[in-house]
């Protein structure tokens, strides 16, 4: 089996940011899903990975974490009095899902932009962060026609997913959509076993390709106000550095590759 191991959100802070570079460091990290809307944060995230030219960058589109790319007066829709995103938990608790799709498509395109821009070339894919109504997917696709660039790497027919059950928080209280996957519960949860236990529905000896899709980062206190993916980043830091997993990935004659060479050798067996 070849395997990507994707993490996702890197350069929605710094911290996520400087935990995924550990993970590429001493871990196993081959991909990475870039968001741009935050300049700052993305430029550093963009010249810490010129150090890693084996790891490939896709982009996350956020429409619900930090600031715009874009002009904030262009798109109402999606931000605040102060001209920050509206979270995703905030839309939720007040049903705030009706947003015009020309601020969508211009959002979506300010943060494409700012990605060649930065990179020089486009991303390998693009995904979606934390807000899949049914205009912001079809601005997804609309976006990936324009560029040319391969719509979301978690619907490649040939690509499946390690299952990530253990995220339960992705189950909400129909009542009052908080959370039940708690910081506790994170802090508990032994990601390494759930890898190497075979648990995430990866299986080495009959998968072609695979996906291990994580959220690597350390968390800190813009972290904790932005995601209520925290404390687990770090356990899947922790995973992706384990000698334990290094050893699961020799047994199973494992080959990582990035999301690039996934493409390169799929194409080349067509």
């Amino acid at each position: 089996m070849k395997l990507i191991v994707r993490a996702a959100d890197y350069a929605m802070t710094d911290s996520i940011t400087d935990g995924c570079l550990k993970a590429i460091r001493d871990g196993i990290l081959t991909d990475v899903g870039l968001m741009t809307n935050n300049a700052d944060h993305a430029r550093r995230a963009v010249e810490e990975l010129k150090k890693y030219p084996h790891v490939s960058m896709g982009q996350d589109l956020n429409l619900v974490s930090g600031i715009p790319a874009s002009n904030p007066q262009f798109i109402p829709s999606l931000v605040d009095s102060q001209g920050c995103f509206i979270s995703s938990s905030a839309r939720k608790k007040h049903n705030l899902f009706e947003i015009p799709y020309e601020e969508i498509l211009i959002e979506m395109k300010a943060q494409v932009e700012r990605f060649i821009a930065w990179t020089g070339k486009k991303p390998v894919y693009i995904t979606g962060h934390s807000l899949a109504t049914p205009e912001v997917l079809r601005g997804m696709e609309e976006i990936a026609k324009t560029y040319g660039i391969v719509y979301d790497c978690f619907s490649q027919p040939d690509l499946p997913t390690g299952n990530r059950w253990y995220y339960k928080h992705q189950n909400v209280d129909p009542n009052d959509r908080k959370p039940v996957y708690t910081l506790q519960d994170q802090a508990d949860t032994d990601v390494v076993s759930h890898i190497v236990g075979g648990e995430l529905n990866l299986d080495p000896q009959h998968q072609k390709f695979a996906l291990l899709a994580t959220h690597c980062g350390y968390c800190d206190g813009e972290l904790l106000t932005m995601s209520t993916f925290s404390v687990i980043r770090g356990r899947e830091i922790e995973a992706l550095c384990s000698p334990r997993v290094r050893e699961w990935i020799k047994e199973n004659s494992i080959e990582l590759i990035n999301f690039q060479d996934y493409l390169d050798q799929r194409d080349c067996s067509l």
